[in-house]
């Protein structure tokens, strides 16, 4: 009997240690690279992360939970996984979308100047209501364009032009971020009006909206990159 249960004991721990090889458990990034990684918000539906490199600055070995995000600055870094093998990323520019690579690394910004992007981490569904007023996409194409679209998030990215007032429309939850400092009005259905100023590389999570107009209040054009779950 106590060569069975040693027997099952092993075999326990060979299936643990096999489970924790195949599952890569390296801790996730704001635990393994707190300077890098840095949670500016969290809700039952997304973790938005800022992340930041100085020039040289390297993390350790971490991993990812899904997301999607956009890069603030640009820039170029090596990244290196854990069988050792290193590879250096194409160079970014700003605005650039990131889909996001959740397998474990290690980073090394080989840019001259610091480096800046917003992490968005889908974690839930968010059931929202059906809305009578189009989906900016719909309602406004020109200047509200999908880049990138997975079954639980899709990347808008909006331009508005100085002076610019889309028609009506309507958004699903999730995350705006201001490419470029913004002033804008946002006039409900009831025609209620409200004024609001970003700047850029503001990151807000933003509730579902139902009908209402905007308007570029600025004389320069705005860009904004939303993360419209689905």
């Amino acid at each position: 009997m106590n060569h069975v249960l040693t027997a099952i004991a092993l075999t326990l721990i060979l299936v643990g240690c096999s489970d924790k090889s195949d599952n890569n458990n390296a801790l996730t990034s704001t635990l393994a690279a707190p300077k890098h990684y840095q949670v500016e918000f969290e809700n039952d539906y997304v973790r938005l992360i800022r992340v930041g490199y100085g020039p040289g600055e390297a993390s350790g070995m971490h991993s990812h939970e899904p997301f999607v995000g956009v890069a603030l600055t640009g820039g170029q870094s090596i990244f290196t996984g854990l069988d050792g093998h290193s590879e250096t990323r194409p160079e970014s520019y700003p605005g650039d979308i990131i889909d996001g690579d959740i397998k474990p690394h290690s980073v090394k910004s080989i840019s001259t100047l610091d480096q800046e992007s917003v992490f968005v981490e889908i974690k839930g569904r968010y059931h929202g209501k059906d809305q009578s007023a189009p989906n900016a996409v719909d309602a406004d194409p020109v200047n509200a364009k999908i880049e990138l679209k997975r079954p639980d998030v899709r990347i808008v990215r909006i331009k508005s032009p100085a002076g610019h007032e889309t028609p009506i429309h309507s958004h699903k939850a999730g995350v705006s971020v201001a490419l470029t400092a913004m002033h804008v009005s946002v006039t409900s259905a009831s025609g209620e009006v409200t004024e609001i100023s970003r700047p850029a590389g503001d990151a807000v999570w933003a509730e579902e909206r139902g009908a209402h107009r905007g308007k570029n209040l600025s004389d320069k054009p705005l860009e904004v990159i939303f993360f419209e779950l689905l």
